[in-house]
């Protein structure tokens, strides 16, 4: 395969019979993770399901509808903001005042405060 080419979007065949089996398998992939989501009675995105399905092949199929229904552990909040300027002004806050030792580990991260 490619490097540049993500993967899932190559064709492992390229005849004319080996393209028409790749897209066959596909719809019916399609299809069967349709009916499993009406099945469960869930109604999120597709890829949810995919990512269960691979977490709970072995697993019963009770398990897996009470982990696709579950709720969320936790919320995001969105991407987190840098307040760059706010880093800033602490390190020449902290240059001035004579606390820049710091600066010399390489294990140091500035948007750590």
């Amino acid at each position: 395969m490619d490097q540049a080419t993500p993967p899932g979007k190559t064709l492992y065949g390229l005849s004319a019979r080996a393209v028409e089996n790749q897209l066959f398998i596909a719809l019916i992939t399609y299809c069967l993770m349709v009916m499993l989501q009406l099945k469960a009675g869930y109604r999120g995105p597709l890829l949810t399901i995919k990512r269960l399905i691979h977490t709970c092949l072995y697993e019963p199929f009770t398990f897996f509808v009470q982990a696709l229904h579950r709720k969320p552990q936790h919320s995001t909040r969105g991407r987190r903001r840098v307040d760059y300027e706010r880093i800033y002004q602490e390190t020449v806050r902290r240059v001035l005042a004579g606390e820049a030792g710091y600066l010399h580990d390489v294990t140091y991260d500035p948007l750590v405060l």
